[in-house]
């Protein structure tokens, strides 16, 4: 097999940088501890930004059950029983938010290694 059937072609569209050939200038790996920290605050930025947008979906959706149920909100709030909806959309997304990030994160240091 020759070198170039081993490269990834550059005149792919949509092709991630990672995944062309470097110069052969490459960083060393990272020790554990250090790939251990980098997970630790991806998982809690994406805690933090998974809450606060499943809130937000959890809130667009009692919006619609208040459309579809006819439930008459009281004045200034924008939906009936909106906290019910936006505590259960944050947890879920608290929960499937840094599980997502960190199973790509997980999948990408394997396919490096």
């Amino acid at each position: 097999m020759s070198e170039s059937e081993n490269t990834p072609s550059t005149n792919r569209p949509n092709t991630h940088p990672a995944d062309l050939a470097s110069s052969g200038v490459s960083a060393p790996p990272l020790p554990d501890e250090d790939k251990r920290m980098a997970r630790i605050g991806v998982g809690c930025f994406t805690l933090f930004i998974g809450t606060i947008s499943g809130a937000m979906i959890g809130v667009l959706v009692a919006v619609g059950a208040t459309f579809l149920t006819r439930c008459k909100p009281l004045e200034g709030l924008p939906a009936c029983n909106w906290h019910i909806f936006a505590g259960w959309g944050a947890l879920i997304g608290a929960v499937t938010l840094p599980i997502l990030a960190l199973s790509r994160l997980r999948r990408r240091e394997r396919a490096g290694s």
